[in-house]
């Protein structure tokens, strides 16, 4: 039922900490996966570790804030491939600044990340899913409910307003989208991650981590991969009737 065998899926921000289990998974169900990314080091360990596999993969570089980028990107997988099917867009712009050192610079920069290099990205996938497909973009828990400042030591800044806004906004565009690619059988969805630390976090805060586990309904962190298996779900045809929904992937965080 979640079988992806012979369609092509584009993963932006696919070598990231949570795109890179996405690509695994995907390649897994049989998809051929085109990693995108902006990291070259990374992009390039990602693609070696599927391939080990015998999957069919390979990278391209993105960064995801440049109009240019985003069009060769998604034009040279769809050249390679012949057409897309599945659009993973995993990426997001944020400054992790404090809201009163946060200049109007760097808020709009960190939105030509998480709308306008959504909506190029999306737009120009478009135009290559030839027999319909699924595109599934990441917004976050904090697109959907303010962060509570409460929760975050000093000196670390609650998650930063620029981040929350463009997250909120990315799940208006997925309905928007929904609408729009709906007759040509193109289905947009969103996943909505809740608290998902690195390592590196987990390990330089310890009493955060448990902090943010202790506000889930589950009483714990994400585990890295937990945001694959959805994604697949919403790739596959097993989602054949789900579209403009953002499914929130977050240990119940954001149903207290």
């Amino acid at each position: 039922m979640f079988d992806l065998a012979g369609k092509t899926v584009l993963v932006a921000g696919g070598a990231g900490y949570l795109g890179a289990p996405i690509c695994t998974l995907v390649a897994r169900q049989g998809a051929r996966v085109c990693v995108a990314d902006i990291d070259a080091n990374r992009l390039k360990s990602t693609v070696a570790e599927i391939a080990s596999t015998g999957a069919d993969v390979w990278g391209l570089p993105l960064d995801i804030g440049d109009e240019a980028s985003v069009l060769a990107c998604v034009r040279d997988c769809a050249a390679r491939a012949g057409s897309l099917w599945g659009v993973v867009n995993a990426t997001f712009g944020s400054t992790g600044k404090k809201f009163d050192d946060l200049t109007a610079a760097d808020f709009d920069r960190a939105n030509r990340l998480n709308l306008t290099g959504s909506f190029i990205l999306a737009r120009e996938a478009a135009l290559h899913m030839k027999d319909g497909g699924s595109m599934v973009m990441f917004a976050s828990m904090y697109g959907l409910v303010a962060p509570k400042p409460a929760i975050y030591p000093p000196p670390m800044a609650p998650n930063p307003i620029e981040y929350g806004a463009g997250k909120a906004g990315l799940v208006q565009m997925v309905r928007y989208m929904a609408g729009h690619f709906g007759p040509r059988g193109i289905r947009v969805n969103a996943i909505a991650p809740g608290p998902f630390p690195h390592d590196k976090t987990v390990a330089d805060a310890p009493e955060f981590a448990l902090t943010l586990a202790s506000s889930t309904m589950l009483g714990r962190i994400g585990r890295q991969a937990e945001t694959a298996g959805p994604t697949a779900f919403l790739l596959s045809e097993a989602s054949s009737y789900v579209t403009g929904q953002v499914l929130p992937v977050d240990g119940g965080w954001t149903s207290w």
